[in-house]
């Protein structure tokens, strides 16, 4: 009896010692643990948008593996056995790790798993934390729907339209105090602005009004400010200075999406604008105060961002009174999305005016009234919690 007792003690241990071998043997296979160092670039694309970011510093690298080192299984099975039973369906992101321009691991995440062609991770945390870690690199970094090779990285490239402006000969360099500095010629051409340009007196003829521009005359060649000459077309630029990217974007039309997807013709307006008994100045019920504090808790999440930043709800304050408005209706009118996605109250004096929900990106609600707006304010909700969200997930990682 005393045997048998000690060969099922041994029998167990085994057991233990193969399964936990076994999950660290899958934690480094899934993971490719083992050649972390050797990574140079981590490329996130995000699904839905095409966005794409590259991880390439070194400490950030090395916080991308921490958290593939302390994360815990809740479970880890094979792919083709997940499959059978259940759909892998789309990825919210994509994630390549690059040795040189070569890849060498491929993840997909989403807020509940993460698997590649071979394996499927179920996360202890839920939602995944890793999860939010692609989100944070996503909406802090710049984004680009141009995928990058490492050779490009460095170079002052300069996109346009997600696009890089290609210059044959003469390429753009840096200068301490005024940016990324390029090629008047070609940038006159891409941009096509029919710009006349004077080095000496350091001005630019755009529509017939002369305005100052920094340039800079090399090898004949006339050089001028990108960032300074995107801003008098009224393009707004946005420069990574990691990989030295500078994007020329165009200015953003936040009544875009809604006609796109709901056909409704554009009614601009602003804060003041009447419909029927009721304004958006009125709904909103903080007239012409400043706010001193505004709070947005994310109803999925539970979690809520506070912002008393004067600068913060002076934007917050700008952005609501730009905001158009294409319709304010009584709740009874037209039902509405069940689902509250943002609760934001409005504070002033350290009293609270006014708590509405935003139920989708187009719509505001609170007891009675329903309010449709463009994507503006709900694009600053979602960036600022989401961030927020994101950053305090990876302060408990303790990795940033």
């Amino acid at each position: 009896m005393k045997i048998v007792k000690t060969l099922l003690a041994l029998l167990l241990c085994i057991l233990y010692t193969t399964a936990v071998f076994g999950a660290v043997m899958d934690r480094e296979q899934f993971f490719d643990l083992g050649n972390g160092d050797t990574v140079a670039r981590i490329e996130i694309i995000e699904k839905a948008t095409g966005n794409i970011v590259n991880i390439v510093k070194q400490e950030e690298l090395n916080k991308t593996y921490e958290i593939l080192k302390k994360m815990k299984f809740g479970k880890i099975m094979t792919y083709d056995a997940y499959q059978r039973d259940n759909s892998i369906g789309t990825s919210d992101y994509s994630m390549n790790f690059y040795q040189k321009n070569n890849v060498v691991k491929q993840l997909e995440i989403t807020q509940d798993k993460i698997y590649t062609n071979k394996w499927v991770l179920f996360p202890q945390q839920m939602p995944n934390d890793f999860y939010y870690f692609a989100k944070y690199m996503i909406l802090t970094k710049q984004n680009y729907k141009k995928t990058f090779t490492e050779e490009d990285f460095y170079q002052n490239n300069i996109l346009w339209k997600d696009n890089a402006i290609i210059f044959t000969k003469n390429q753009p360099y840096y200068e301490q105090n005024n940016g990324v500095m390029a090629e008047f010629k070609t940038l006159n051409t891409v941009l096509d602005t029919n710009a006349v340009y004077n080095i000496t007196s350091q001005t630019v003829i755009i529509n017939g009004q002369k305005k100052f521009l920094f340039g800079q005359q090399k090898d004949d060649v006339v050089y001028i400010s990108v960032e300074q000459f995107s801003k008098l077309l009224g393009y707004t630029t946005a420069w990574d200075n990691t990989l030295k990217i500078l994007t020329i974007q165009q200015p953003k039309n936040h009544n875009e999406r809604w006609e796109k997807l709901r056909g409704i013709p554009e009614v601009y307006g602003n804060i003041k604008t009447i419909f029927e008994d009721m304004s958006f100045e009125k709904f909103l019920n903080i007239q012409q105060q400043p706010l001193t504090k505004v709070s947005i808790k994310n109803e999925k999440t539970n979690y809520t961002t506070t912002i008393t930043e004067q600068k913060e709800l002076e934007k917050i304050y700008d952005i609501l009174c730009n905001t158009t408005i294409y319709q304010i209706e009584k709740q009874n009118i037209q039902a509405d999305e069940p689902i509250y996605r943002y609760a934001v109250t409005l504070y002033q004096n350290e009293k609270a005016v006014k708590t509405f929900f935003m139920t989708s990106e187009n719509v505001m609600k609170d007891d009675i009234y329903r309010v449709s707006v463009s994507t503006a304010f709900f694009d600053y909700i979602y960036k600022t919690n989401e961030t927020a969200y994101a950053k305090a997930v990876l302060y408990q990682w303790k990795v940033i």
